[in-house]
């Protein structure tokens, strides 16, 4: 990570990303992930990237290494009737104060069959919207799977108008 230049809104910096190339964002959209993310725990700093305005899935790159990316939707966009129990614990941690400061988001995994598009609900991003602050929280006394077919969802696939053929090919587009 680079800073850039100062703006009237903070500093932008610069990230050189395997994906998109040389980008420059605002220093606020930085999101800073306690512990890292589940096999990359000393990557801490990450943003998200919108590919299409129009498709539910977006990158969570991160700052600390270019190369590192992930595919990630939100929770209740998959599973509206999701709900985690998060521990008290890790809400300080993220200094989370009312729930609606908190946003959930799933790791997508794309598979070589397209119509196997996952979420992983057993290990959730949590992320304090106002703090930027953020944690992958492994759920280790549930039943939400480690790979939900976001494809068996009716309500995703019907209620937010996506067909479930253009979904998935907006999914490998990425």
């Amino acid at each position: 990570m680079e800073q850039v230049e100062k703006s009237e809104g903070g500093s932008l910096v610069r990230i050189s990303t395997t994906r998109f190339g040389d980008i420059s964002i605002d220093e606020a959209r930085v999101i800073k992930i306690k512990d890292g993310m589940l096999g990359f725990e000393h990557l801490k700093k990450y943003v998200f990237l919108i590919h299409d305005e129009k498709i539910p899935f977006w990158w969570l790159q991160s700052i600390d290494d270019g190369s590192v990316a992930f595919v990630v939707i939100n929770s209740l966009a998959v599973k509206p009737d999701y709900e985690p129990v998060i521990s008290d614990d890790e809400v300080k941690l993220l200094e989370i104060a009312l729930p609606e400061d908190a946003v959930l988001f799933s790791v997508v995994t794309i598979c070589s069959d397209p119509f196997k598009v996952t979420a992983n609900l057993r290990a959730p991003i949590v992320i304090n919207a106002k703090k930027m602050l953020g944690k992958q929280i492994i759920l280790v006394e549930s039943d939400y799977p480690v790979q939900y077919p976001i494809t068996e969802n009716k309500v995703f696939l019907e209620e937010k108008a996506y067909k479930k053929g253009e979904m998935i090919s907006s999914a490998l587009a990425l």
